[in-house]
């Protein structure tokens, strides 16, 4: 490709947002493209000898604030497997979200998704691992972790072992947060903060581990439910990044007070594929879809800086408050709920089988990562 990578992202997320081709009656009216876009897609479709059924929560249009790379993973497959492979992207939570889609690749109802962590972790408890906070939270800690040797072969061959899903690709969304909503009327800089605050939890067990180690009364919430929650007061606090929290459903971020910095953990997003899915394709055509994840992986390097700083700005015109909590405000939190903490060995032994392999990760995420973010 004779264009440098920056100019290819910016090309490739100026493709129609719909550029996905699903049957007509699953788009809305305001996202059906034009015609010959529409054709030239089905044309595509026809011409495939395999679909690849991609499903996300979020809106194929809303690339500038967040990093779903729809577009990027379709082109990129498309264009190496030379049109054998269509990648038929269903988008805006059409086919469910968060422990929806876990259950969706499970059952095999679609071959591919993209989904949190903490919600596969259900089905992938290993992951969950992520979710012990103060040691992956910054986002080069993370990328460091994930593209590291100690990852690949602790954690995600052991996945693959199981026979159901594969990692695909690890999207970077920023380190979770402390957030107030507006009927709350608080915010969260220490600890002590949370006391008798309604937090609401994703569906993590270590997360859940790690907030019932405050003073806060924790209570597990569907995503798609979280807004109405905040509109009508029944939480207080939620934990997304600054992405997700942008990024939530039904006008999520229109009802937030407050959003504290406290980089606890990853934020962690990932696309996950079906291994029944892959097992279907000859040899090449799956080195063609690993190739395709890596390359869109580095895209997405290129353009995470850019996302953070609209969400951010997007939040200060919304009147919404950020703050990054000072070293000492920090340490307060490390010292209290770290890794260190001997409240956690209990959950590395469960999901690692010993402390030694937990400190190899921990390792890695010091390690010189191949991979910058930019």
């Amino acid at each position: 490709m004779s264009m440098n990578r920056r100019t290819f992202v910016k090309k490739a997320l100026t493709l129609s947002a719909v550029s996905c081709c699903a049957p007509l009656s699953c788009f809305s009216s305001e996202s059906i493209p034009i015609e010959w876009d529409l054709m030239e897609e089905i044309e595509k479709q026809k011409q495939a000898i395999y679909t690849l059924n991609f499903a996300s929560p979020y809106k194929t249009s809303s690339y500038s604030t967040i990093p779903h790379l729809h577009q990027i993973l379709k082109f990129h497959i498309e264009t190496l497997s030379e049109g054998k492979i269509f990648v038929s992207i269903f988008d805006n939570g059409q086919l469910g979200t968060g422990t929806e889609l876990m259950a969706a690749v499970a059952h095999k109802r679609v071959d591919a998704a993209l989904i949190s962590v903490s919600n596969l972790s259900r089905a992938l408890p290993l992951l969950d691992i992520l979710n012990i906070p103060f040691w992956a939270g910054n986002n080069q800690k993370y990328l460091n972790l994930t593209s590291s040797k100690s990852w690949k072969d602790l954690v995600l061959k052991p996945i693959q072992a199981q026979g159901k899903f594969q990692v695909l690709l690890h999207h970077i969304v920023g380190p979770r947060t402390l957030s107030t909503v507006k009927r709350s009327n608080k915010s969260i800089i220490l600890p002590d903060d949370l006391n008798e605050t309604t937090l609401r939890v994703p569906a993590s067990k270590v997360l859940n581990h790690f907030y019932a180690m405050t003073k806060a009364n924790i209570i597990e919430v569907p995503w798609g439910n979280v807004a109405r929650m905040a509109r009508l007061g029944l939480i207080d606090a939620l934990d997304p990044s600054i992405i997700g929290l942008h990024a939530g459903p039904s006008s999520l971020r229109q009802n937030l007070k407050h959003i504290s910095k406290i980089e606890s953990v990853p934020d962690a997003w990932v696309t996950a594929i079906s291994q029944h899915w892959l097992k279907s394709l000859p040899a090449k055509l799956r080195n063609v879809v690993f190739d395709s994840a890596k390359a869109t992986f580095e895209d997405h390097l290129n353009t995470i800086l850019d996302i953070e700083l609209t969400c951010q700005h997007n939040f200060s015109k919304l009147g919404t408050s950020i703050y990054t909590p000072t070293d000492e405000e920090l340490f307060v939190w490390k010292d209290r709920f770290g890794h260190k903490q001997p409240a956690w060995r209990s959950v590395k032994k469960q999901l690692l089988g010993d402390l030694k392999t937990f400190d190899k990760l921990l390792d890695a995420t010091n390690e010189t990562s191949p991979y910058k973010l930019s």
